[in-house]
């Protein structure tokens, strides 16, 4: 058999890598294929994974390197829709022009639910599919549901433990087991790279923290001017922490002019900031020389970090963001959600067990009809939380439109919205209600309570 194992980031990468330590791909009986996506806003200015001087050690683990993206051309790879028709086709040319031969493929890939590996996952349409997750968003649920012909072949989803105890909630729809690729593997492997590159910092010997930049306001998520002001209190919680020098780190797919409004953070705050131009994962420079902290919103090096480095984290403006993610089901809220409830002050989910009820609930509320058998243990998170933690995690407009506690419809806000259906059923037009209410399905739970 020919594992063809697919990845778009030298972080995957490296996850992958250190599941093929682990075992968890299989023996070493079988040719191993790492197939390349170069999945950026512009991949022909963007170097390619295995074009990252120091990528040396995790393609070590593979034995060839094929690509994708200058395949598939000028379409994007996440653009990449196949025609049904042109699938037996495809998959004749794939496997001469990759020279996979006639034999069993096994597909192992990121995000199935997407394009390319779901157009991947069409073209070898008799191939098992492994998940493997390399970040936060594996503990929350499946985007997009899968069509029944790759539902039925997923095989395994393979795991970081980045948050310990908690266990991921992606595919458990389908009932797929799950495997953790072992921390020290992982370590291993950034400790391999970080050995094998350059390094610039080692000879300065001042308290430095890592501030992690995201690409927030070109997700739409913050302004641009939100952006930077968020990167300004990065630096101050830098400072706070006890750096005399701040790495800045840009997200890889972060627009150009992000830098110089904080220089002028840095020197408010007494640090000298230094930008790192480095296409390495944070995580490389954080075993290449100490560091007090790192700090930022809710990348998943935060927790990579703390778990897997011992690295102290610090997160910022997490609870503002949550207030601002739209719409609910965005797939960004679970891992904000993750980090402010590790990170808060007073936390009462610093245990697993907590942490886990909040995950699933939320997870819950994002996608009700996935998820639908944890109903009932959403309801009885929801009926124990505070109010504090419901209205910090949750929208009353959700919980609202799912008939759960917490909602308009529960407790004392019974009457209130009563009164509201009463006065709008008696309006020559029900669009009176649809100013007053933020859900369709609420209008209708409210006037079926009305007249029942």
């Amino acid at each position: 058999m020919t594992q063809l194992v697919v990845a778009s980031t030298l972080f995957g990468a490296a996850t992958a890598a250190a599941a093929v330590d682990a075992g968890l791909l299989g023996p070493r009986d079988r040719e191993r294929v790492l197939l390349v996506v170069n999945n950026s806003a512009a991949p022909e200015l963007t170097l390619a994974l295995d074009e990252v001087p120091g990528a040396e050690p995790v393609l070590s683990r593979f034995d060839r390197v094929v690509h994708l993206t200058p395949l598939v051309a000028p379409a994007h790879p996440s653009d990449w829709r196949p025609d049904p028709r042109d699938l037996p086709m495809l998959e004749t040319l794939l496997r001469r022009y990759w020279d996979l031969g006639d034999g069993p493929v096994e597909l192992v890939c990121e995000s199935v639910w997407v394009n390319p590996a779901q157009a991947l996952a069409r073209v070898f349409h008799a191939a098992p599919v492994t998940v493997y997750a390399d970040g936060l968003m594996s503990y929350g649920p499946t985007r997009d549901p899968l069509p029944l012909a790759i539902a039925q072949r997923l095989t395994r989803l393979l795991h970081l433990d980045l948050v310990p105890g908690l266990q991921p909630l992606l595919l458990s729809e389908h009932g797929i087991d799950t495997a953790v690729v072992p921390n020290e593997s992982f370590r291993a492997i950034i400790e391999e790279i970080a050995a094998g590159s350059a390094t610039g910092d080692a000879a300065d010997d001042r308290p430095a923290a890592v501030v992690v930049g995201q690409y927030l306001a070109a997700l739409g998520l913050v302004s641009r001017a939100g952006e930077a002001a968020m990167h300004s209190r990065m630096i101050q919680a830098a400072a706070k922490a006890g750096a005399e020098v701040v790495r800045f780190k840009p997200h890889p797919s972060a627009p150009p002019g992000m830098v110089a409004p904080l220089l002028d953070a840095a020197a408010a705050a007494g640090v000298e900031l230094q930008v790192v131009d480095d296409p390495l994962p944070v995580e490389v420079m954080l075993v290449r020389s100490p560091h007090v902290a790192i700090v930022g919103c809710f990348s998943t090096a935060l927790v990579t970090a703390r778990t897997v480095l011992g690295v102290p984290s610090v997160a910022v403006d997490t609870h503002s963001l949550l207030k601002k993610l739209s719409p609910f089901e965005n797939s960004n809220r679970i891992p904000i959600t993750i980090i402010d409830a590790l990170h808060r002050d007073g936390s009462a989910y610093g245990e697993p067990g907590p942490l886990q009820h909040l995950v699933d609930t939320v997870a819950y509320c994002m996608q009700p009809d996935t998820l639908a058998p944890r109903r009932a243990e959403a309801e009885a998170t929801l009926a124990a939380m505070s109010d504090d933690d419901r209205l910090r995690y949750l929208t009353v407009p959700r919980l609202s439109a799912l008939g759960l506690p917490g909602g308009v419809l529960q407790g004392r806000l019974a009457g209130t919205a009563a009164s509201v259906a009463k006065k709008a059923l008696s309006h020559p037009s029900l669009g009176w209600i649809d100013e007053r209410t933020q859900s369709s399905e609420l209008r209708r739970r409210l006037i079926r309570r009305l007249r029942g």
